[in-house]
């Protein structure tokens, strides 16, 4: 509740939190409705891609919207929302991914991001990407400039947005990319350059986008793969759904 004094009387006005939740796929939003409500849509609507929905989650408004895969998906889609939604009190990104190392998040596991990093951006060279090679920053802070990491600290948009993390949450540094990581080879080198623990392929675009917008902003993945392994046994896809459904419940608790 907010409140505003004229100076003879003091008026009190009521501002309703409003969230965007995120995901890349309709199959991950229909995972999260389904935790919310049992349905898996949104009264008799499921947003498919480029749609938004609005919904109350637990006495909170909430656009629901689904982005498409891809970084110029979700940067696309959030930027549309944050240009026609002045009043955003906070963006949630919930989906899957793929971990690095299955013994710290585990199949089925739920991930908090810590940081995030886009892992194509900068120039190419012998030694890797040097995120600094082009000379272009992804903002012109001066003083904090971002080239292709940014800080996250869940806790305090937590706090701020009145969310619970759901029980036994892992955290850790998530790598955004546009392809992913399908060989064993690549995964090690892309966990060996970035020292990350989920691979995702739209987090960095928010992340940024809230960053510039100063809006806070949480990730919450499950695992579904082991990054870079095609075997059939280093898959839990309807694990990770049902375990996305649980932990967008936990979280507005």
């Amino acid at each position: 509740m907010h409140y505003k004094s004229t100076g003879t009387a003091t008026r009190y006005t009521y501002h309703q939190m409003t969230l965007i939740i995120t995901t890349a796929t309709t199959r991950e939003m229909e995972a999260v409705l389904k935790g919310f409500n049992g349905r898996g849509r949104v009264g008799c609507v499921l947003p498919r891609q480029g749609e938004v929905c609005a919904s109350p989650v637990n006495e909170r408004q909430c656009l629901l919207a689904v982005t498409g895969v891809g970084p110029v998906n979700a940067a696309f889609t959030l930027g549309r929302l944050l240009g026609e939604h002045r009043n955003i009190d906070g963006v949630i990104s919930l989906g899957i991914a793929g971990t690095f190392d299955p013994d710290a998040a585990p199949l089925g596991s739920t991930v908090l991001a810590t940081r995030e990093t886009w892992a194509d951006y900068g120039l190419y060279t012998a030694q890797g990407v040097d995120p600094m090679g082009i000379g272009f920053g992804q903002t012109d802070d001066a003083v904090n400039p971002v080239w292709n990491s940014i800080e996250l600290n869940p806790a305090p948009a937590l706090a701020v947005l009145q969310l619970t993390p759901p029980p036994l949450c892992r955290t850790g540094g998530s790598l955004t990319v546009a392809a992913a990581s399908g060989t064993a080879e690549r995964a090690c080198a892309m966990r060996q350059t970035h020292h990350a623990l989920t691979e995702n392929m739209e987090g960095f675009a928010l992340a940024l986008g809230c960053l510039r917008q100063g809006v806070p902003f949480l990730e919450l993945r499950t695992v579904s793969n082991v990054v870079g392994s095609r075997a059939a046994h280093d898959w839990a896809v309807d694990d990770a759904f049902a375990s996305l459904g649980q932990a967008a419940r936990a979280l507005f608790v």
